[in-house]
């Protein structure tokens, strides 16, 4: 039984090889942040319009209103609710979370 040399398999799947690897690279590149701020966020906030603090918001988006988004249900609360910025969330700007699809849960 004969076998094929490597260098005739090499050359057989030298074709595949880029495409597999182009496939791979744009299917990682594009994480729901980066589409959402593509989109301008429409779809939800990307991490640039998040923030760990509410200075930090403020300072992005100075005269706003900074509120405390909560969860994945798209909801935020404004300064002065009791749960204002407690537990899992962070800090954005009001008019980037409405046009995000966010909306006040209340006080």
């Amino acid at each position: 039984m004969k076998f094929p040399s490597i260098l005739a398999v090499l050359v057989t799947a030298m074709p595949f090889i880029p495409i597999m690897a182009s496939a791979q690279t744009s299917a990682q590149s594009v994480s729901p942040s980066a589409q959402s701020e593509r989109q301008g966020a429409t779809t939800g906030l990307g991490s640039s319009h998040r923030f760990r603090s509410a200075a930090a918001a403020a300072d992005h988006c100075p005269g706003d209103t900074i509120v405390w988004l909560t969860g994945s249900k798209l909801i935020y609360l404004l300064p002065g609710a009791a749960k204002y910025g407690k537990g899992s969330g962070s800090y954005a700007c009001q008019m980037e979370a409405d046009s995000a699809g966010f909306r006040n849960g209340g006080s």
